[in-house]
Order: structure tokens, then C-alpha cells, then sequence
């Protein structure tokens, strides 16, 4: 039990500074693609900052630490203050993901160009398995929120494409969605979809640069 609880506080030592980076980056990216389209309401409620408490959710968080998937706050933005509401929602909702690739390539190249030789070995090996956690993370962060389940970035599809036609499938899910979110963690065989779709992903951009 006592190796167990420590090899788990080692690993949230990493995991949790790895998170508050992705979903910094995640949420900040939103805010300032909805501001330069012409919204203001994430600069206004104090969204606009890489500071990660400004974006912290207590669910997400926590799941995070149970099952190795979180997710943050959601940037709050008013359709009306698009000049073209459907398509600067989508690349409203685009951005925090994208910020998240974009990251996982930027630590795979510190790995890359890691200078090894400058330090310990013991030191090097704890810069690679930060940086290589934070990549993971940052990867899970995209993939995760391009899911189409409120308030994920991947609902703003849906909202995006069908509330015109099928405003009740909208509603039905923003009504349900953290039941289905819940669902999708609980039953093994979504989880592990979810898992391997995320795996898959980072050997993907790992491959690409390593």
C-alpha cells in the first residue's frame, strides 16, 4: 500500500503541473480567437490569461486524477457578437484543441533537442518523462474536447450545424450531457475506445518528431 500511494503521488507530481500547462494554453487560446473575432465576453470575465486557476473545473479536475482524462472551465462566448456566428464558433471552439497539438509538437522537440549530455543521467530521464507526460496530456486535452458532448469544443459542431433544423437533439444533449459523459467514463468499452484513440493520436505526433 505504501509503495502504491507514493508511485500514485509521483505520478500525480507530474501529471497535475502537466494538466494546469494544457489547460492554460487550451482555454487562453479560445479566449483570444473569440476576442480578435469580435467578442469580448471571455476578456471580460477575466478569461483571457494563461493563469490556470482562471480556468480550473473541480469535476474535471478530479477526474483527471481518478482516470487520467479532464477537462477545464469553458470559456464562455456570445454568438451575437460574431460578424459570422456558425463559422467563428467552430473556430472559436478550434482553437483550444489546435493549442493543444501545437503543444505536444513543442515538447516532443525539447525531448528531440534535449541537450542529455549537460546533465546527470538521473536528471535528464526526469526533463524527458516531464516533457513526454506533458505532450500525453496535451494530446488527451485536444482529443477529449473535440468529443461533440457539452460543454466539450466538439458540441460547437453540432450546435453549429443542426440547431436550425434539429433544435430538440441540441437541447437533449446540453439537458444530458454530463450523464453521458459520466457514461462514456463508466463503461469499459467507451473508456477504452477513448484510450486507444488518444494512444493513437500521440504515437501519431511522436512518431512525427521523434
Amino acid at each position: 500500500m505504501g509503495n502504491e500511494l507514493i508511485n500514485f503521488l509521483a505520478s500525480i507530481a507530474v501529471i497535475f503541473p502537466a494538466f494546469l500547462i494544457a489547460l492554460s494554453f487550451h482555454e487562453f487560446s479560445h479566449a483570444l480567437v473569440a476576442t480578435l473575432l469580435g467578442d469580448d465576453t471571455a476578456k471580460k470575465s477575466g478569461r483571457l490569461t494563461i493563469n490556470p486557476f482562471a480556468h480550473l473545473d473541480l469535476i474535471g479536475t478530479l477526474f483527471l486524477l481518478i482516470f487520467r482524462i479532464g477537462w477545464a472551465r469553458p470559456v464562455p462566448f456570445d454568438l451575437r457578437n460574431f460578424k459570422y456566428p456558425r463559422l467563428y464558433s467552430i473556430l472559436t471552439a478550434l482553437a483550444g484543441p489546435s493549442a493543444n497539438f501545437i503543444l505536444a509538437f513543442v515538447f516532443f522537440f525539447f525531448i528531440k533537442y534535449f541537450p542529455i549530455t549537460y546533465f546527470p543521467v538521473n536528471v535528464s530521464k526526469s526533463f524527458i518523462d516531464v516533457f513526454m507526460a506533458t505532450a500525453y496530456i496535451n494530446v488527451m486535452f485536444g482529443i477529449f474536447n473535440l468529443l461533440p458532448i457539452p460543454p466539450l469544443d466538439g458540441s460547437h459542431f453540432i450546435t453549429a450545424l443542426l440547431y436550425k433544423r434539429f433544435p430538440n437533439v441540441v437541447a437533449w444533449l446540453y439537458r444530458y450531457s454530463f450523464f453521458i459523459l459520466i457514461f462514456l467514463f463508466f463503461l469499459p468499452v467507451t473508456r477504452m475506445m477513448l484510450i486507444n484513440l488518444i494512444a493513437g493520436t500521440f504515437e501519431f505526433i511522436k512518431n512525427l518528431v521523434l
